[in-house]
Order: C-alpha cells, then sequence, then structure tokens
C-alpha cells in the first residue's frame, strides 16, 4: 500500500467519524481534579551531557540557532534533547543524571524492542500497529532510548502545549500530559468508528468519563509492563507557520506500570513512521511526505525538525528509501561501503543483503553485521594505534567494545569514517559522530557494536546523524544528507 493510498484512506474514513465531544458535557472550572487522559508525571528528570566529563546547568544551553531558525521558511521546530540544558522542562537538574550503565541498558531495550517488533512483522507479515495487544520481548518502553530528542507542539482549543519525542521507529502520536475537559474540540473515537477498527485491530471498548463505547488500546509486554489509553481526534496546531489539522488522530494515555522518570520531562511521543496513522501520513495533505532533522553534537546546543517540501542544493544526492512491506513501518536504506580514514574496507555486498537498514532517531549506537562490524572496527584500533593511542577497558557488559581516554589530541586523531548508500550518497563522520563520551569517567568508545544474529536488523543510529541535516521525502522514496547542518 502506497503513502498516498494512506493518506485517501485517512480522507474517506473522516467523512463517517461516530465520535463524542466531551466539551459540551462537561464544566471546564475544575480541570485541575480530572484524572482521565492525563498522568502528571511527578519527580525531576535526568540530565546529563554526553561528550562532555560534566553535567551542564540549565542556563549554560546555547541558544545559536534561534536566530537561524526564525528565518527560515518552512514550519521548523527547535530540537532538544529532553535531559540536557535546553529541555524546556522547568524540572531540568543535573542531580539526578542517568549513569552509564543505565544508558547503556536503555540503548540495549531500544534495539531489542526494535529487533522484535521487526520478526514479529516479518513472520506475520501482518501490519504491527503499536495500539494493539501485542507481546514483545523488551521492557517498556523501550522505544525510548537515553538519547531522545523532542519538540513542543500544541494540541486542542484552547492549545495545549506538549512535548514529544520525536521517533521514526514509532506510528502512532501519543500523549499523556493533554487535559481532555480543558479542550472544546476534543472527540473521543467510537468502538463504532471505522478508524478504530482500522488503525486499532485489537482494540477494546470501554467507558471513558460519560462515554459509555470508547475505543482504547493496551500494549502488553513478556514482562508484565503495559500501556493503555484512549483514542482521540483534536486540532494540531503548528504555531510557527499558523497552519492547523483539525482532525488530528492521537492516543491520549491513560494508565501504565512503567517508572514514568524514563521519559526525562516529556509527554509522549511524535510518531514520525511511515505508517497511516503517523504524523508524517497525517500531515501529507501539506507537507507532502517530507521533513527533515538536525541532531546537536552535545546536549548544550539546539538542532531542528522541518516539515514540508523545499529547494535543495542542486548537488545533493539521495539514496533510496526502501519499503519493505513486512515492516511498513520502518525507513530502510542501502549501505554500499565503509572506508575509515583513507582505507576502503573490504566487505562482501552480501553482508548487507538480509535483513536491512534502517535509519533510525532513537537508537543510539549504530548496529552493523558483526563480521562488518569487525572489519571496521579493527582498522580503526588499527590507525588509532599507529597514531599513539591505546585502548581501555570498557565497562562491564557494554555494547561498544573499543574505548580510549578522552582528550582534545585524540579527538584531532580519530579518523574520519565514511558510509557509502546506494546511489553514491558519501557521508563522513567526524569524532563527534563517531564516538560516545561515557559521563564522568572521561572514557570515548567507537559508537557502533555487532549484532550477534545475521538475523537481525542493521541499524544506523542517531549518534552517526549528529549535526547532518538527514532529509526524508516519503512521497518521493528518497533520503539525503546536508553537512553542517546544525552545531
Amino acid at each position: 500500500m502506497t503513502f498516498q493510498l494512506y493518506s485517501s484512506i485517512l480522507l474517506i474514513l473522516f467523512s463517517y467519524i461516530p465520535v463524542k465531544s466531551l466539551a459540551s458535557e462537561n464544566n471546564f472550572e475544575n480541570v485541575e481534579t480530572v484524572s482521565e487522559c492525563r498522568r502528571l508525571f511527578n519527580g525531576p528528570p535526568n540530565s546529563v551531557v554526553l561528550g562532555h566529563p560534566r553535567p551542564t546547568l540549565y542556563s549554560e544551553c546555547s541558544f545559536d540557532l534561534h536566530t537561524d531558525l526564525k528565518m527560515r521558511p518552512e514550519s521548523t521546530f527547535e530540537v532538544f534533547q529532553m535531559y540536557g540544558p535546553c529541555s524546556p522542562s522547568t524540572r531540568t537538574t543535573p542531580t539526578n543524571m542517568p549513569s552509564t550503565q543505565d544508558i547503556l541498558h536503555r540503548e540495549r531495550q531500544r534495539v531489542e524492542y526494535l529487533q522484535a517488533r521487526f520478526k514479529t512483522n516479518s513472520t506475520t507479515k501482518k501490519y504491527d500497529s503499536r495500539f494493539q495487544d501485542t507481546k514483545e520481548t523488551a521492557d517498556l518502553p523501550v522505544s525510548f532510548s537515553t538519547s531522545n530528542y523532542a519538540i513542543s507542539i500544541s494540541l486542542g482549543r484552547p492549545q495545549q502545549v506538549q512535548t514529544l519525542i520525536f521517533d521514526t521507529a514509532s506510528d502512532i502520536t501519543w500523549t499523556n500530559r493533554f487535559h481532555p475537559y480543558a479542550s472544546n474540540s476534543l472527540y473521543i473515537i467510537s468502538c463504532a468508528s471505522p478508524l478504530c477498527s482500522m488503525f486499532l485491530p485489537r482494540h477494546t471498548c470501554e467507558k471513558f468519563s460519560n462515554i459509555e463505547n470508547a475505543c482504547y488500546y493496551r500494549i502488553e509486554y513478556a514482562s508484565g509492563l503495559y500501556s493503555k489509553g484512549v483514542f482521540s481526534m483534536d486540532i494540531l496546531n503548528i504555531t510557527q507557520t499558523g497552519e492547523i489539522f483539525p482532525q488530528f488522530l492521537f492516543g491520549c494515555h491513560t494508565d501504565a506500570n512503567f517508572d514514568p522518570t524514563q521519559l526525562y520531562g516529556a509527554d509522549g511521543v511524535l510518531g514520525l513512521g511511515r505508517t497511516p496513522i503517523s504524523f508524517v501520513s497525517q500531515t501529507e495533505p501539506i507537507y507532502k511526505g517530507n521533513f527533515s532533522y538536525c541532531f546537536p553534537s552535545s546536549t548544550s546546543s539546539t538542532g531542528f525538525l522541518k516539515l514540508g517540501p523545499r529547494d535543495y542544493p542542486n548537488n545533493m544526492k539521495f539514496t533510496k528509501l526502501i519499503f519493505n512491506p513486512n515492516s511498513p513501518l520502518f525507513y530502510f536504506i542501502n549501505i554500499t561501503s565503509i572506508r575509515v580514514g583513507h582505507v576502503e574496507l573490504s566487505i562482501q555486498g552480501s553482508d548487507w543483503m538480509f535483513p536491512g537498514t534502517i535509519i533510525d532517531t532513537g537508537t543510539v549506537v549504530t548496529r552493523l553485521p558483526m563480521n562488518v562490524y569487525r572489519t571496521m572496527r579493527n582498522e580503526f584500533q588499527k590507525q588509532m594505534q599507529n597514531s599513539g593511542y591505546n585502548q581501555m577497558l570498557p565497562f562491564p557488559g557494554s555494547i561498544m567494545d573499543t574505548c580510549y581516554n578522552n582528550n582534545i589530541d585524540l579527538i584531532n586523531s580519530v579518523p574520519i569514517i565514511t558510509f557509502t548508500f546506494e546511489g553514491g550518497v558519501a557521508v563522513d563522520m567526524d569524532a563527534s559522530a563517531t564516538l560516545y563520551a561515557l559521563g564522568a569517567s572521561n572514557m570515548v568508545c567507537l559508537a557502533f557494536s555487532g549484532n550477534s544474529d545475521s538475523s537481525q536488523l542493521n541499524i544506523f543510529g542517531n549518534t552517526q546523524q549528529k549535526k547532518l541535516e538527514v532529509v526524508y521525502d516519503v512521497v518521493g522514496g528518497k533520503l539525503g544528507f546536508i553537512p553542517g547542518g546544525c552545531l
């Protein structure tokens, strides 16, 4: 099913939507007492700056991009890491930052989730919506890593600002901080609606407030953790340009049994996957399935997320975005070669054939086939040793096995790693995109890892995307990279 067909289905279904509004039946004066669809997460999020040996305070955020953002003609959002000093959350504090072990543990959970979801889809060949009862092998919320990038959008009337982690491996946009009775434009999707049955094949029908037959989702994991919410529709406001989407579908989170501090002050997730319920599909009439983002090189800087088509440099090259019907959520790409410094690695084309490579905003450390990773790692170690740098022992259980003492001389000596994608698209990665700093340990490690199983997905992670403007043209089926998009 093509991206354009997804959008057509949405338009048809919107013509018949048995829903019910809460606005006309409730008094808004006492919204503070409302508990439904509103799970306020208490406690401060954590703050850590990867790439620096110490945590930084909120006031140390660099806002160098603000002027540039205001001058951009497209719908542009400022991007920040949720636990960094640039996060707008007033609860940000440097006192409870996650440990290195915690960071690496959550990184593993994220990848386990993606691998499990891919294997489930490949086996069943069915559309796997996150709004289904499904049991995975990883803990919830495995879709959140500790390097989450977030933006702020507005939902409802009057507008309620929501800080959402944007995720290319999520389809559903959901929030836990939306006040349903404070919006006079919110509609709860009924179980009788075709929207419920199409996007939530395994939904439940429960009472929500005074609505008897509301469409609910519930996600259950093998560990016994779960997330639950009501399927809703309200106005999405893009305040930067005044664009309004009056029938935006999202999940209004009502209940869960996981640790809320893992959200680091975020209110939920903005789904940027390529399925019909995603933000990309729902806004396609205006933004034409085009978006781009740039991740800053440290938590003390900001990047951006831009929506809509634009003019690109004439010499810009695009690689193919591959659609996998067995895993329609993910953005697949093909890596054709890798170079370390001036050395082209000897890698067989068959190493990349199955199951493929996805680009992901939430995975921190890039995953490669084990033999490809070992070839790249060995060459990297050789060149570093020739430059006079000896390895340090990694932390026990670390997913990264090539580590060094962090100092300026070393950073300047790190060889450039170049990935070439199908179509001859070459991406050069300097130390900021190839090394991962482990908090206060003064250690940096090569931010790549090998898959333990040849059937596992390869993942091009967000560390390798730093400072690049990554351009998605979903309708056109292509992906591009612009160097130096942000600091």
